[in-house]
């Protein structure tokens, strides 16, 4: 199979699991992506949901082949993705947006 790149992937993930607001952090690792998603299409759903979703996308794109496109990728909501673990220094927060409260 030939390379899949950042931007299809990215764009393959986003229309397969209806992501809203979505923001990726990707790398390549050999010929295979890792990363990380950010959703908050997430919410509600539970780790082994989240990675269900994405691999039956993955196959749905690329069959066999899929293991051979992605390595890991973790899925987030922002709640998750900002937050700060004990121990460990906090990550630099990104502007919020005004509660429309």
């Amino acid at each position: 199979m030939r390379s899949v790149s950042k931007k299809r992937l990215e764009g393959l993930l986003t229309k397969e699991l209806k992501l809203a607001d979505a923001s990726f952090r990707l790398q390549r690792n050999g010929s295979r992506w890792s990363g990380s998603i950010i959703s908050r299409s997430f919410r509600g759903r539970d780790d082994l949901k989240r990675q269900r979703q994405i691999w039956d996308a993955l196959e749905n794109a690329f069959g066999e082949d899929s293991r051979q496109v992605v390595g890991m990728l973790f899925a987030y909501t922002p709640d998750e993705w900002d937050m700060d673990l004990e121990g460990l220094p906090a990550r630099p927060q990104r502007a919020r947006r005004p509660s429309s409260n």
